[in-house]
């Protein structure tokens, strides 16, 4: 109950010329001019106009210091266009094994992203590796490879069926670094690991050979 008076009286106490339909905000849009003060005689008023108007014959405008100013005209320099053709990406590809800074296993692509990155995808989908997604802002493949403890695991029925499940298959991720004048592509286990090398040598030898046909 407090607190229902409480807000009826703010809401008195900030809109009482609302609520009793007395609201004079607007009323000096149609205010007219009141004539000059009189004063009595004998009595002198010492009065100055606070903010005075110049008089001005027309409209000036607003002068040359009021001019915005017009940017130069934007000059295009041409860029040279990527190959389009397949004998040029079989000469500019190159593609070949290096090892970075770290010592990693990469497979280094002399051409740019947009290019490479259009190339190895083509590259993948002529192999058997599964593709799942691609995301081209982080420069990532999201692949699935066999999971080589699949292979190996000779348990038997009762010990498959008890055990430990194996998936058959694990993510990986083929990542895509541009530096320089190309691409660089190395495999990952996950963001933060890297797969074992005999394993990217293989995925890399692969792509390498679908670039090179």
């Amino acid at each position: 109950m407090r607190i229902l008076i409480i807000s009826a009286l703010a809401v008195l106490s900030t809109g009482c010329s609302w609520i009793l339909g007395d609201n004079q905000a607007l009323s000096y849009l149609s205010a007219e001019e009141a004539a000059e003060t009189r004063v009595p005689e004998g009595m002198t008023l010492n009065t100055y106009d606070r903010f005075p108007v110049p008089e001005l014959e027309g409209n000036p405008g607003p002068g040359d210091e009021f001019r915005i100013p017009v940017p130069d005209a934007l000059a295009l320099t041409e860029q040279p266009s990527e190959p389009t053709s397949l004998s040029d990406f079989k000469r500019e590809l190159n593609p070949r094994f290096v090892r970075d800074g770290a010592g990693t296993l990469t497979l280094l692509i002399d051409a740019r992203f947009a290019l490479a990155w259009a190339r190895v995808a083509d590259a993948l989908t002529a192999t058997d590796v599964r593709m799942t997604d691609l995301n081209r802002s982080i420069g990532t493949y999201f692949l699935e490879l066999p999971n080589p403890a699949a292979a190996e695991d000779d348990r038997s029925w009762w010990g498959r069926l008890w055990g430990e499940k194996i998936d058959p298959v694990l993510p990986y991720q083929l990542k895509m670094v541009e530096a320089g004048e190309g691409v660089y592509l190395t495999l990952l286990a996950d963001a933060e690991t890297l797969a074992a090398e005999d394993l990217t040598r293989d995925l890399l030898s692969q792509v390498k050979n679908q670039i090179e046909k």
